[in-house]
């Protein structure tokens, strides 16, 4: 599939977050690169960028960006960008001669809007536009906004100004070769080159067809828009299918709001989940001084811990640096801090009384908690629906205990209580996996 993407204008009202609209990072990605990652997720790999305004700047980017994600992109350079969007669309004309996607680049969105294009039938001589029916959006600009009229899956009518609408222009469309030709015939009958004009031109025609969406997408045009932008992608990163309550209501609004921070830095997802194990070791040392403030400072930071260690996913997600093996190390690593958490305050309570039933009670929390997390996979995939509705017994509320055992100096009773609650817990799921699996 290709891809056209147009890259050509200035962005004066976003210039206070940087020269190049572009090449703004939104989240620490560029957005141009937002843009060409959600594509190549909805299916292209042969991208067609029209530069203009500093366009060799955005040209090394690309070049670069191709390398990393081993996709063609092709440079075009349009001189006259401070024309209308229409006329860098004609630079393509001689480079483009099948069925194209056609994006704008500062157009953030779900790559599920392009998939949702590529399901629709598109005859030789039309185009099809993506068009949100939510005219309640809350992330849509009403005063920069295209405006649609859209009726049976044709579109009538077209325009900023238009009074009588039920849709917004996504700026995702894809399209024959067919909008070069009306192109043309918008300049040369309403000299306007505009891709509005155009889709008038084809709608007159009935060629202009729309595919209805409420998926996400935002025009980043603007520092408001840009605002908008960056906490609707925050926000999706709440409420994980496999979020305990303790990372729901707690954890997860405080480590995104280090996430925010985390991506605007050269910090690996896999640094960040170190940087968490080596908390937990440090809360594990000082469980086993044996001295209560001691011990309350251990558990204050083995929940800043396993804050932070939620983190490592957020950034990973935001910056496309998800990877199996991230995944697998940060699982390997929460093992190991859990065990040396737990074992910490054991010896702590086996310091205080010399009790051997602590090191007993201890034992029964280290293997729970590792059998809890052995049968989870399975556990979650089998019982994914009803996790949804209900709590998930995990990592998060395991150290929460920690955390108020070693705060309220009751380290003791919180052993027995995640001894029983996870060996008990394990039982359930094996269970249960064994009636429905």
């Amino acid at each position: 599939m290709k891809c056209l993407i147009i890259a050509a204008g200035q962005g004066t009202r976003l210039k206070a977050k940087g020269e190049i609209k572009s090449l703004v990072p939104l989240l620490g990605v560029p957005i141009i690169e937002r843009v060409i990652r959600s594509a190549v997720k909805g299916g292209a790999d042969d991208f067609y960028v029209v530069t203009g305004y500093q366009g060799e700047k955005v040209a090394n980017f690309l070049k670069q960006l191709s390398k990393r994600l081993n996709v063609a992109v092709t440079l075009i350079q349009n001189d006259d960008w401070q024309k209308e969007n229409g006329f860098s669309v004609l630079k393509a004309r001689d480079f483009i001669t099948e069925p194209f996607l056609l994006l704008m680049s500062d157009h953030v969105f779900d790559p599920a809007i392009i998939q949702s294009l590529q399901k629709q039938p598109l005859n030789d001589g039309e185009v099809l536009l993506a068009v949100d029916i939510n005219i309640n959006n809350p992330l849509v600009d009403m005063e920069d906004v295209t405006r649609v009229r859209i009726e049976n899956g044709h579109i009538l009518n077209i325009g900023k100004t238009i009074d009588d609408f039920n849709g917004f222009d996504t700026g995702l469309f894809l399209c024959t070769p067919a909008i070069f030709e009306a192109l043309e015939r918008a300049c040369k009958i309403h000299n306007d080159t505009t891709l509005s004009a155009a889709i008038r031109v084809l709608a007159e025609d009935k060629r202009a067809k729309s595919v209805q969406t409420k998926g996400f997408w935002i025009d980043v045009d603007d520092e408001n828009a840009y605002l908008k932008a960056e906490k609707a992608m925050l926000d999706s990163l709440q409420g994980k299918s496999n979020d305990g309550p303790v990372s729901r209501w707690l954890n997860r609004p405080i480590s995104i709001r280090f996430s925010k921070v985390l991506v605007n830095f050269n910090i690996t997802p896999n640094q960040i989940s170190f940087f968490s194990f080596v908390l937990s070791m440090i809360a594990a040392g000082f469980f086993a001084l044996g001295n209560y403030w001691f011990l309350a400072l251990g558990g204050i930071i083995a929940q800043f811990a396993s804050i932070i260690d939620g983190s490592d996913g957020e950034v990973a997600r935001l910056k496309y640096l998800s990877s199996e093996y991230g995944g697998w190390v940060d699982a390997v690593l929460d093992r190991y801090a859990d065990a040396f958490l737990l074992f910490g305050l054991t010896w702590y309570v086996y310091s205080q009384d010399l009790s051997p039933w602590a090191l007993g009670i201890g034992f029964l929390a280290i293997i729970g908690s590792f059998m809890l997390s052995y049968t989870a996979d399975k556990y979650d995939k089998l019982m994914k629906n009803r996790i949804q509705k209900g709590m998930r017994m995990g990592r998060d509320i395991r150290v929460f205990l920690i955390f108020l055992g070693a705060v309220l100096n009751q380290p003791y009773l919180i052993l027995i209580v995640i001894a029983v609650l996870m060996n008990v817990e394990t039982i359930r799921r094996i269970i249960i996996c064994r009636n429905d699996g």
